[in-house]
């Protein structure tokens, strides 16, 4: 039996995976019950809240194991704790109960390649839970139970139905958040724009001709990310994009500053302490003006600034991109991480993927956005 439930923020997901845990560890028989959360961190965490809430529990057979997350339980169940992060250490376990909890978050190969072959043999029950996000696995898993699937159960619940929630923060969280960000957050629905972060991406392809003026933005490559260089014209529809790696920083240098003179954009450079020297050598070697080659420093709230705007041209259609297939597989990919606590969004790449592109796009589009020409001058806006 599968129960899959999408909840949203502050909703007390954990706090229901808790019990349930505890429920099966005190009322069946022998039982292996794994909690696989996505890092060892947050399962860690919620080993220490079940340890403390338990207190001195006289249904344990020992004591907690603190260094192997073990709990183990006189009707013979034990809870034993593992990250989806570090999923082959689940290779060779075999339960009779799961609780995946934040589902949405497990490293994509975790679930068909080391969890789901757990329950093989004795698997009785899965509880799933999960807020939202995107339309991978577990909005597969949701939609089987969705679709009356047989030993699959669906739930939503967003976080309005939780009692014991301050509808004010919730309000003021709507206020402020991206509509599709609140709805996915805290209305617990699954987005459906290609991609959780940017919409429209089809529409967008379109090469444009070149113009008066070009702009663009070049993301420097650090070990095995990609130096990646974008131009586009006063209509910010893309002329030209190019990315290498794993070559002399001589070469790359080269390859950029060629297209560079091709086309004398007014060009941002990421300027970031050891990428300043790669920005000079850049700059020196231009054969035009340089002083249409300046830094663009990269903090959480400059990329959070210029990704948020790059989402916006792509709502408006405002955009045009070439369409290789790197770029839109950035695009789609392209993902936030939200904290419940600050109220913040951090714009990432998912684990294993590259920005590369999106940030040198959305650099490039800054460039347009801030460099203009008044006569013999360069006016920052």
């Amino acid at each position: 039996m599968y129960v899959v439930a999408a909840i949203g923020r502050q909703f007390g997901k954990s706090l229901l995976g808790e019990n349930q845990a505890v429920k099966w560890g005190l009322e069946e028989k022998d039982w292996t019950i794994l909690w696989i959360s996505p890092t060892y961190k947050q399962c860690k965490k919620v080993f220490q809240e079940m340890v403390s809430n338990l207190g001195k529990c006289p249904a344990y057979s020992k004591p907690p194991h603190h260094s192997d997350l073990v709990l183990s339980f006189a009707t013979g169940c034990k809870i034993k704790f593992y990250s989806a992060e570090a999923y082959n250490s689940i290779r060779g376990e075999s339960a009779h109960a799961l609780i995946l909890d934040e589902f949405r978050d497990f490293h994509p190969n975790a679930w068909g390649e080391a969890i789901k072959p757990t329950l093989t043999v004795t698997g009785k029950k899965v509880l799933v839970i999960s807020t939202p996000k995107g339309k991978g696995q577990f909005y597969q898993l949701h939609q089987y139970g969705v679709n009356g699937q047989d030993r699959y159960i669906s739930f939503n619940g967003s976080s309005y139905e939780n009692p014991h929630a301050n509808r004010d923060e919730i309000n003021d969280a709507k206020r402020n958040l991206p509509d599709h960000i609140f709805r996915q957050e805290y209305l617990a629905e699954f987005i459906n724009d290609g991609s959780e972060v940017f919409s429209n991406i089809n529409e967008a392809i379109k090469v444009g001709d070149k113009t008066r003026l070009c702009f663009a933005g070049v993301d420097l490559g650090r070990a095995d990310d990609y130096t990646v260089l974008t131009i586009i014209n006063e209509n910010n529809e893309e002329l030209y994009c190019g990315r290498w790696r794993h070559m002399d920083w001589s070469k790359i240098i080269d390859n950029v500053v060629n297209k560079l003179n091709e086309f004398k954009p007014y060009t941002l450079v990421e300027a970031n302490g050891a990428q300043d020297a790669i920005y000079e050598q850049i700059r020196n070697k231009v054969a035009f003006n340089k002083s249409q080659i300046q830094p663009f420093i990269t903090t959480s709230k400059s990329k959070q600034a210029i990704i948020e705007d790059l989402i916006v041209e792509f709502e408006k259609e405002d955009i045009g991109i070439i369409g290789e297939e790197f770029q839109i597989g950035e695009l789609e990919a392209f993902t936030y991480e939200y904290n419940i606590k600050t109220r913040q969004i951090k714009y990432t790449a998912p684990i294993g993927l590259h920005d590369d592109y999106v940030m040198s796009r959305a650099i490039t589009s800054y460039a347009r956005k801030t460099m203009k020409r008044k006569g013999n001058y360069m006016i920052y806006t």
